[in-house]
């Protein structure tokens, strides 16, 4: 081998390692990026749960205050008959 070939062999080395050495800085800011990206997931993730949990307890109000306006009609309707008793009682006196 000759000295020429070996500054050849010298300058692919060097740059082997040069694009070696970008691509490992390049991995370690994609692994921060993935690990942020993970976490942003796990957040994500909470809040879903957070909000599916009041989506379900809004649906269980709905419900509940549905019952409570059927009941509601139920005790005017009695009111009123009860009232109209009492207003044929005393037309009657």
């Amino acid at each position: 081998m000759d000295f020429q070939s070996l500054e050849v062999l010298e300058q692919k080395i060097k740059r082997l390692v040069s694009t070696l050495q970008a691509l490992q800085s390049e991995n370690e800011q994609l692994t921060r990026k993935c690990a942020d990206g993970e976490k942003t997931v796990h957040k994500l993730q909470q809040d879903l749960e957070r909000w599916s949990a009041s989506a379900k307890e809004n649906d269980s109000l709905h419900e509940e205050i549905k019952s409570l306006k059927r009941e509601r009609e139920e005790i005017k309707k009695r009111v009123e008959s009860l009232i109209s008793q009492i207003d044929q009682l005393e037309a009657k006196i």
